[in-house]
């Protein structure tokens, strides 16, 4: 899909309310931009080209409707916003790293690049508790699935574990944990007698976790290109598999250049047996090493069906490795899926949930989402993952964050009192380095254009131009959504306007 849409004024709302004379928006293309703008005249909007029509669809949303290319948009302005959670006057340099919302959307955590972990409320920015004790910068933070424990990871090569409710801290995954020299089931050379370690912990900044099921187990993957799995109640890494090859001969636990340093990772679960089962498209896959714990404390739990998507940090890979049992765990990945631009990294990637019903429903559980360092975002069904369901460039900037949602049918109040009927869909939230969040609807075989021809976007106004750190959604059917900035400012949408997605 070529690269054309539409941008507006990060604050188009406050021109409006304070009635200045016009605020800017932009229609881009592949080869050119158009820089038009918005008359304000007495509550009347009028931009400055006949090929687009603009109105205030709410008090929170407005409309701009391209002609010529039929592109619609459709930006909604933030309920909530927050500048003082991690507000530093002296320290002018100081960013967001990671951000994360609990299932009921009340508490947030958030991480910066001064080491300090904050769990706040998000009605009213007031911090609950710090989270000290790691010794460098914080990459990762989030919530357990039930909302009552935290884990962080950073660049001090340690993952810690916290109650949000008493801010201790019961576990902390590090190197070392379970050191004992073993003879490798899986050696990085023909020699069969090769004396390695067991995984123990991460030799370099840790930068992404995952939980499978309910986090009696994680995966976090580190700078140095190695993906764990980890066993929280005993703080031992049950397994170690290298995410980048490695030369013959080469020493174990090599870390890999920060070139080829993975981004992010994402648990899935598989759930049916032609997914992702095909024959191997993993070149020279014997040069992945995979280490595997001795203990008899260490338990894996859950992870029978479990897959592992990891971004790479070049030529636009994405692998994908299966944690079912020691041994797949020792063979490499499975998979490697590629971005068409064949470069860059994969610094987001997400899977679709089961929906509990088809309607509206594009591949249930077997989509996986992927975005990279160039503003590529593909998509690919696991069942037949040889042809991707659709490629989007339409963002020149690269892609932060990434979250597939199936938003049941409902119905919404608009204007003068009328009731709404949305039907059910699977939608794509793409978060991008120039501070936007952009939300998609996807259809069977790719993303929707409607009867009418046109091309219809929700963008998530309010951040200026800096990098999206986190987005998280809740209360899917009346979804909310929240963002995290590069500069630490956070915004929240109260009711994400889904049925502008639709020719309704």
């Amino acid at each position: 899909m070529p690269s054309q849409g539409m941008r507006i004024q990060p604050d188009w709302d406050k021109a409006i309310l304070e009635k200045d004379r016009s605020f800017w928006f932009h229609l881009y293309g592949p080869d050119r931009t158009y820089h038009q703008k918005v008359e304000i005249s007495e509550g009347t909007l009028t931009p400055d080209t006949s090929d687009v029509d603009c109105c205030v669809s709410t008090s929170k949303t407005i409309r701009l409707r391209d002609n010529a290319r039929c592109l619609q948009s459709t930006f909604q302005c933030p309920d909530f916003r927050f500048s003082s959670v991690h507000k530093q006057p002296r320290q002018p340099t100081l960013h967001l790293n990671s951000f994360d919302v609990n299932a009921s959307g009340e508490l947030a955590l958030s991480a910066s690049s001064d080491g300090n972990v904050v769990l706040w409320e998000t009605k009213t920015s007031e911090i609950r508790r710090k989270f000290v004790g790691h010794s460098s910068e914080v990459y990762c933070c989030r919530f357990f699935p039930s909302g009552l424990v935290v884990v962080t990871a950073g660049g001090d090569m340690q993952l810690r574990v916290w109650c949000a409710l008493t801010g201790a801290c019961p576990a902390i995954l590090r190197a070392g944990s379970g050191g004992v020299d073993v003879t490798s089931a899986n050696p990085p050379t023909n020699s069969s007698t090769a004396t390695v370690c067991e995984p123990g912990g991460h030799r370099a900044g840790v930068i992404d976790v995952d939980f499978v099921d309910r986090g009696r187990n994680i995966v976090a993957v580190d700078r140095g290109g190695w993906l764990r799995l980890w066993d929280v109640s005993t703080q031992i890494a049950i397994s170690a598999m290298s995410v980048t090859p490695r030369s013959p001969g080469s020493t174990l636990q090599t870390n890999c250049s920060m070139e080829e340093a993975p981004a992010c990772c994402v648990v899935k679960r598989r759930v049916s047996s032609d997914e992702a089962t095909a024959e191997p498209t993993v070149e020279s896959s014997e040069n992945y090493y995979g280490l595997e714990s001795t203990s008899t404390r260490a338990t894996a739990v859950g992870v029978t069906d479990k897959l592992v998507a990891v971004g790479c940090g070049s030529h636009g890979r994405l692998l994908l490795f299966d944690i079912s049992s020691a041994h797949s765990r020792k063979r490499g990945p499975i998979l490697q899926l590629s971005l068409p631009c064949a470069s860059g990294a994969v610094t987001a990637c997400a899977v679709s949930m089961e929906t509990g019903t088809s309607a509206g429903g594009v591949f249930n559980e077997f989509g996986l989402v992927a975005g990279g360092s160039s503003g590529e975002i593909t998509c690919w069904d696991l069942r037949n993952y040889c042809t991707p369901l659709f490629t989007y460039e339409a963002y020149k900037y690269g892609v932060c964050a990434l979250q597939m949602v199936h938003f049941p049918a409902h119905s919404v109040d608009i204007a003068g009192g009328e009731n709404l009927s949305v039907p059910a869909f699977t939608g794509i939230f793409s978060a991008f380095r120039d501070g936007r969040t952009v939300l998609r609807r996807m259809v069977e075989g790719g993303l929707s254009i409607d009867g009418d021809g046109y091309s219809r976007c929700l963008e998530l106004t309010g951040p200026d131009a800096e990098a999206i750190c986190g987005l998280r959604t809740h209360n899917i059917g009346n979804a909310s959504v929240w963002t995290g900035t590069y500069s630490a400012q956070f915004f929240g949408y109260r009711r994400i306007a889904v049925e502008s997605l639709f020719n309704l």
